[in-house]
Order: C-alpha cells, then structure tokens, then sequence
C-alpha cells in the first residue's frame, strides 16, 4: 500500500530554501560594504544634472557585490518562472526540481550576459564614451534593484501554499512598469538629453528592452511547455 505522495510546494524545496538563505547572507554582506554607496546610486537615479557625476568613487560598488546583486535578480527571477509553471499546471516533484532550476537559472544568467553584450555594442556605436558607461552602470543598476523589488513577491511565494494568480501577475506587472519609468527617466537624463526626443527614447527602449523581453517571455513559456511535458 502507497501512501498519496507529498505535493511539491516551493516552502517544501531544500534547494530552493538554501538559495535564499545564502542570498539573504550575501546581500546582508553587500549591505554591510557597500551599503552608503547604493544608497548614493539610488539618490543619483533622481537628482542627476548634466554636469554631476553619478558613478564617481563615492558610490562604487566592488565586483564581488556586483555579482551577488545580480545572482540575486537570476535567482528571482528563476522563482517567477518555475512560479508561472506551478500556475500552468505543470506537475513538479522534489527530484525534478532541481533540473528545472538549474534551466531556468543559467536562462537568466545568459539573458543578464547577453543583455550586457548588446547594450555595449548599440550604445558605443551611438553615443560617447562617457554617456555610454553612465549608461551601462544606470541600466545595470536598475536590473539589480528589480531584485529588490521582486523581493516581498519571492518571499510569499516561499511561505504560502498559494499565492492568487492574481497577485502574482499584477505585482510583476508593477514592478515592469515602474522599471520601465525609471529606464525612460535615465534614456532622458543621460543619453537623449534634447528636448523633443521621447521618440527616440521609444525606439531605443522598443528595440533594446520591450521586444527582447517579449523574445525572452516567449521563451520561459516554451521552456514551460517543455518541463511540463518532460518532468
């Protein structure tokens, strides 16, 4: 005689529940290090003049934090997708999980890499060296605060049965949109400083940001269909 097996539950995942305790210590060690500097950054992100210089050595973040913030955002954002799994009904034990998060995983790690890649190029073809790098650590710290964002979502998404579908895709919608005001805010500050081009920060952020983040939610949701038939 079988007993019923144990539905998977994401508060129920060893793995899983490591990963964020790690990512709570690396943080709490970010923090600890370089905790004035980001805190300058943000305030950069809203009194930046043409003439400061947002990036200076008052508000440098040392590469190791750098990785961990962005671990952080991949780790987020690998809960999300395997979240949008459990939404689809894909069935997941305890043994299959751990392939579906190395997946999604080095997804998001090679989405952050390639993003990185294609910004560098565009930008150094378009604008100056000087706009070009504000640009970059702008764009890049931006990602990196998503994580923060996504953080409250993440942690009731550990310690709820079920979170309402609802609240998931509202609060993801929120956080895009507000990324979104704070990149159209920065394309305005730093590399379209002329008065009438809102067109030109459309197309670049068109081509730039909303369509490969429609490439990549297309994707997840064939990586999904995978998973769900696979595992």
């Amino acid at each position: 005689m079988t007993g019923t097996p144990i539905p998977y539950f994401f508060g129920n995942d060893n793995l899983l529940l490591a990963m964020f305790l790690l990512n709570l210590l690396g943080i709490s060690y970010v923090f600890i290090l370089n905790g004035d500097s980001i805190f300058q950054r943000i305030k950069s992100l809203f009194y930046y003049s043409r003439n400061s210089k947002p990036y200076n050595n008052q508000t440098h973040i040392n590469r190791f934090c750098n990785v961990i913030l962005y671990l952080q955002v991949v780790l987020f954002c690998s809960v999300m997708a395997f979240a949008a799994l459990k939404y689809n009904h894909g069935v997941v034990d305890a043994g299959s999980s751990y392939i579906c998060w190395g997946i999604y995983m080095l997804l998001f790690a090679v989405v952050v890499f390639a993003k990185r890649l294609i910004y560098d190029i565009v930008n150094a073809i378009l604008f100056t060296p000087q706009q070009t790098r504000e640009w970059r650590n702008s764009y890049f710290f931006t990602m990196q605060l998503s994580g923060f964002m996504l953080f409250p979502l993440v942690l009731a998404i550990l310690i709820m049965p079920h979170v309402p579908h609802r609240v998931y895709t509202v609060y993801l919608a929120v956080t895009a949109i507000i990324c979104l005001l704070m990149l159209i805010s920065r394309c305005k500050k730093l590399i379209f400083m002329q008065k009438n081009g809102f067109l030109d920060i459309v197309l670049y952020l068109c081509e730039l940001e909303i369509l490969p983040t429609a490439v990549i939610l297309k994707a997840i949701n064939e990586l999904n269909e995978f998973l769900t038939i696979n595992f």
